[in-house]
């Protein structure tokens, strides 16, 4: 099963992609400078989409453990963050003093994300300064779904037998509500993905295939915009992989 991992992925287009949600968050050392509100002006300035700015303050506790348990506020000051959000609510930015990220609900391709990405790092190279980058993490989540499919079994056709479980599906009554697997695989020395699947009812009982893969690069190393760029590329062709491991050529034409 492991053959994926070097495999050369096809990254064709897929018009009508199952992507549901698009996550890549970059964590660094804690820098207090990211709570100050005129530098995320000034990130929010350097994007050249519009975004809405919200705060969000934490507050710390102490926790009492003895005869007595209790709780109690901290003296630490409350932690501020923030967030930018686009009008229609479809992208998030997310300002914390040890980490930023960048999430789609709409996500229309790579080339639009890196992007955006691309300017977020560099705005908070800029404006926050940070010195070390510890991890990088990129998260796919694919809701899958087929005219043809009607029951568990259904998906024989879709997904990979890598992941289809045969005896599994075939035995799910009408009572379940989800059947979810988790595999965890190393890319590299430094790398690694995550691959949660599964069958799921939606709200509207419509019955779901879930593929939500979450690969990262972990490790201390300079805090470097170009740097960052080129170990998203890698996770991305290492999501690509996992969706096609997962997947049927049959499913991606459906899609395409």
């Amino acid at each position: 099963m492991t053959g994926w991992l070097t495999r050369e992925p096809e990254d064709r287009r897929l018009s009508r992609a199952p992507v549901v949600l698009v996550v890549c968050q970059v964590r660094h050392e804690t820098e207090y400078a990211a709570s100050d509100a005129s530098r995320a002006l000034k990130i929010r300035s350097a994007l050249d989409w519009p975004t809405e700015l919200s705060e969000n303050l934490v507050q710390g506790f102490n926790l009492a453990v003895g005869q007595f348990t209790g709780l109690s506020a901290s003296q630490v000051p409350s932690i501020r963050s923030w967030q930018l959000k686009t009008p229609d609510g479809a992208w998030t930015v997310s300002l914390q003093p040890d980490h930023f990220s960048i999430e789609t609900t709409q996500y229309n391709g790579w080339s639009e994300f890196r992007s955006r990405l691309s300017q977020l790092a560099a705005a908070v190279g800029e404006h926050i300064a940070p010195a070390l980058e510890h991890r990088i993490g990129l998260r796919y989540v694919n809701q899958i779904t087929h005219p043809d499919v009607r029951r568990p079994a259904d998906w024989r056709s879709y997904i990979s037998e890598e992941l289809f479980q045969e005896k599994l599906y075939e035995s799910l009554d009408d009572g379940f509500r989800a059947a979810m697997q988790v595999i965890e695989a190393t890319p590299s020395a430094d790398h690694s993905m995550i691959i949660r699947h599964g069958l799921q009812l939606g709200q509207t009982e419509e019955l779901t295939y879930v593929l939500d893969n979450d690969s990262a690069r972990q490790g201390s190393r300079p805090f470097e915009v170009q740097s960052i760029l080129e170990t998203v590329d890698v996770l991305h062709v290492n999501e690509l992989r996992a969706f096609e491991m997962g997947t049927t050529a049959t499913l991606r034409d459906y899609y395409t």
